[in-house]
């Protein structure tokens, strides 16, 4: 039960998550997840090496790898992929990421020529990647879809048709309506003898209470999040966790007088968070943008309302008692929580004066199409791709493609820039005083970690596994022994010749 039928194909444009579940099924870098520890695990990459500076990786694609219409994987295909990944024109959101290899961030910036980057293949199999800086973590971003290799068919077209869509994953695309997408075996790819399950499809339903009948019947195997968790039959089968994600509010920065950060913060403080960060509301509430983790320490952000703080910033901002701030408009996807939480907004800033506009977008839109065209504040919730702070704070550089709230500060771009050159604590360290400025400018105002739902028997449906990412790779997956529903129970199977059990 996928929920939704909005989704893209191109690995290259794709942010939400839903659509990355799909991709594993499809495309395949040269890394991919371990399912159970989303540690990377070699995929087209047979084995790599490093120099001991950390700055050249060599990687030796698998010489069976093969697209599903039959022909190699080159090391060349790595090479343009990665090159059209990184070109202006192609507006790729992640491609920020890629700025740790030698000569990507100027290649984005349209300075220098594809000749500078540090991506060459020195033969078929053999792939060299140059760094700018050592990265630890280079490993665990290239599991990430956003890196995968595509078919040269597929570069630099605007229209992605499902049908024709040359793919290397353990899975092509059969069929796709308006209903449905039926995935089949790859019967090209590499590690087809580990794909256990033929055919899974995906159902586009938002209905709750059809997807929870369905499921209950047996109709759906794994139910992603649409359903009503109270009348699933088998409460054992909902699956929760805490995730490395947070939902915020956040800024656009690029308009005044909201680019400027006394404004920002000075909203900040006039709002009660002890009401909106409530446990009684959410489970995981929260003031910072990452979720703690073993070695790394986020900084305290905006968590009590001061109106003497807020009123003095807005006048040195030249708004006397918020005297002239325009309305404030807000776009946002109907829910009962972001309902309240206006309420709550709303109620705090009328005391001083300062409306706040709401506008829903409209059923149609993805709300981030939506939000190009203008607003001032919105909501959102963004899922780190791999297990680092960088997962969040790259995003909010002033060249990232994925900086919605269009902020830039040259003292956050540096504070990332210096990261790049450290390792261990101290990097941690300044990644935190990164996090700081982010904060305390008031560009993104945190709500809450979130909690990832799956309905599934992980009994029947074997190699899912719980992760704080929510990514289950389809190649991993296969069918057990369900268990038994409430108030039945399985017998073992009748001998058809002797009618023994």
């Amino acid at each position: 039960g996928f929920g939704t039928s909005s989704f893209s194909l191109n690995p290259y444009h794709s942010i939400y998550a839903h659509e990355m579940q799909l991709h594993t099924g499809l495309y395949e870098g040269l890394f991919s997840y371990d399912p159970s520890t989303l540690d990377p695990v070699p995929a087209l990459a047979e084995s790599y090496t490093k120099s001991k500076d950390g700055l050249s990786w060599t990687f030796s694609i698998r010489k069976n790898a093969k697209w599903s219409d039959g022909s190699a994987i080159t090391a060349d295909d790595f090479v343009a992929s990665w090159t059209y990944l990184l070109d202006p024109k192609t507006e790729a959101e992640y491609a920020v990421f890629f700025d740790i290899i030698k000569g990507a961030k100027d290649y984005r910036a349209g300075k220098t020529d594809r000749q500078q980057l540090g991506i060459k293949a020195k033969d078929a199999n053999t792939l060299l990647v140059e760094l700018e800086n050592p990265a630890p973590y280079f490993t665990k971003l290239l599991c990430h879809s956003a890196f995968v290799v595509l078919h040269s068919s597929m570069l630099y077209k605007q229209d992605w048709a499902a049908y024709g869509l040359v793919v290397n994953g353990p899975y092509i695309i059969s069929s796709v309506d308006e209903d449905s997408l039926l995935l089949d075996k790859n019967p090209y790819y590499w590690d087809k003898s580990s794909v256990s399950i033929e055919h899974i499809r995906f159902l586009f339903m938002d209905d709750e209470e059809e997807n929870t009948r369905l499921y209950n019947q047996g109709g759906i195997h794994w139910l992603m999040d649409s359903g009503d968790l109270d009348k699933i039959a088998n409460s054992n089968d909902i699956q929760y966790a805490p995730m490395f994600a947070t939902a915020y509010y956040f800024w656009n920065s690029s308009i005044k007088p909201w680019n400027d950060a006394r404004i920002r913060r000075a909203l900040a403080m006039l709002i009660p968070w002890d009401r909106i960060r409530s446990e009684a509301r959410y489970s995981m509430p929260t003031n910072t943008l990452i979720l703690p983790f073993s070695g790394y320490k986020s900084p305290v952000g905006i968590n009590t309302m001061n109106e003497q703080i807020a009123l003095r910033l807005l006048a040195q901002a030249g708004y006397t008692k918020g005297k002239g701030l325009p309305a404030v408009r807000i776009f946002y996807y109907p829910s009962s929580s972001q309902m309240e939480n206006m309420d709550i907004i709303e109620e705090a800033w009328a005391k001083h004066g300062i409306k706040l506009e709401r506008f829903e977008a409209p059923p149609a839109y993805s709300i981030r199409e939506y939000r190009k065209n203008d607003f001032d504040l919105s909501f959102t919730s963004w899922i780190g791709d791999f297990a680092d702070p960088i997962a969040f704070l790259l995003m909010w550089l002033s060249s990232s493609g994925l900086n919605e709230s269009f902020y830039k500060s040259m003292e956050y771009d540096n504070l990332i820039a210096q990261s790049m050159l450290e390792e261990g604590q101290r990097r941690m360290d300044t990644l935190a005083k990164a996090e700081n400025k982010l904060l305390n400018d008031a560009v993104i105002m945190p709500i809450y970690h979130s909690l990832s739902f799956n309905t599934i028997d992980t009994d029947y449906i074997t190699g899912w596994y719980v992760n704080p990412l929510d990514l289950h790779p389809l190649k991993n997956l296969g069918f057990g022994l369900p268990k038994a529903k409430p108030f039945v129970a399985l017998g073992k199977p009748v001998n058809a010749k002797s009618g023994t059990r």
